[in-house]
């Protein structure tokens, strides 16, 4: 006859079996994904002014879940959105809600992406729950080295010589009728303005000119509180340009100044003019700063006291 096992044997096979289901059942219970997760990311942490930011919020959802994305206005915090779109997939009984942005930004230094919420609710719920993405740090590097001076890229190579001297000989005869065509040009164009003066308008002339238009406009009684700074700060650059030479319109604000700080032309004290002057018009511009009412006015005074300061003086 065939022996049975014990019952020690018999109880412990029965308790290892229970613990095995009751892992299994907790294993099972700990991989049911959450009804709805979200997630932030941007494609750089570490960018230059003017570089393009690709910023992601990824919705991973229930597909009887009902969502609203975030709604950004044209500025996401220091960014500026330039586009923008999403895309949707199913897979089995969930969704995956893809919104991309691109962003840019002329601020300096660390910047942070804000959270984005995101509302959802059940067909059946009335009141709307929200769920948040973290934020995101951005660090915006300017395009100018430690020392302050510009920094230039690297020339293209010049052109591969010709290998067939038929070319050659057809470049130095275009080259020839060129030039021909150019001393013939200035010859009759020199006689033609023989016995002319040309008068060039001082340029704080043109500049006083243009601020009084710009006050004629009446952009502040409009509300149009940041175009008129873009336009203040526009005059004051073309009248560098027209009186010092600077490129001024060319460069961003720091590049200018930087260029501005080895101009002997300007006294230390125009230069910190000129420095308060065109940060306060950026704060406007780029930075959503509500200036008082005071402040408003004073930027047409402090523009024209800088024009006052570094205008030509008269001949006479």
């Amino acid at each position: 006859m065939k022996k049975l096992p014990n019952k020690t044997f018999l109880l412990g096979l029965s308790l290892f079996l229970l613990i095995l289901s009751l892992s299994a059942c907790a294993k099972v219970k700990h991989e049911v994904p959450q009804p709805i997760a979200v997630e932030a990311e941007a494609d750089k942490k570490t960018v230059a002014i003017g570089d393009k930011i690709r910023y992601t919020v990824t919705i991973d959802k229930d597909r009887d879940l009902q969502v609203e994305l975030p709604a950004f206005g044209q500025d996401l915090g220091n960014f500026a959105i330039k586009d923008f779109g999403s895309s949707r997939r199913d897979i089995l009984d969930r969704e995956k809600i893809t919104q991309w942005y691109i962003l840019d930004t002329y601020i300096t230094g660390e910047s942070i992406i804000p959270k984005a919420a995101i509302k959802y609710k059940k067909k059946e719920d009335k009141e709307w729950s929200e769920i948040e993405t973290g934020e995101i740090k951005i660090e915006v590097k300017s395009s100018l080295d430690k020392s302050g001076q510009e920094i230039r890229m690297r020339d293209i190579k010049g052109p591969v010589n010709l290998p067939s001297s038929i070319m050659k000989f057809l470049v130095l005869a275009g080259v020839s009728l060129l030039a021909m065509l150019g001393l013939l040009a200035g010859y009759f164009l020199k006689k033609r303005k023989r016995g002319q003066v040309e008068i060039k308008r001082p340029a704080h002339e043109i500049a006083y000119e243009q601020l009084e238009a710009l006050r004629a406009r009446d952009y502040i009684g409009k509300a149009m509180i940041k175009e008129y700074y873009t336009q203040v700060s526009n005059i004051i650059r073309r009248y560098l340009e027209n009186r010092f030479g600077l490129k001024a319109p060319e460069m961003t604000t720091e590049e200018f100044l930087a260029r501005a700080r080895q101009a002997p032309e300007l006294s230390g004290e125009q230069k910190n003019l000129l420095k308060e002057f065109l940060l306060c018009c950026d704060l406007v511009k780029f930075a959503k700063y509500a200036p008082a009412v005071d402040e408003v006015n004073s930027v047409f005074d402090s523009a024209k006291q800088f024009i006052d300061q570094t205008k030509e003086n008269d001949p006479a």
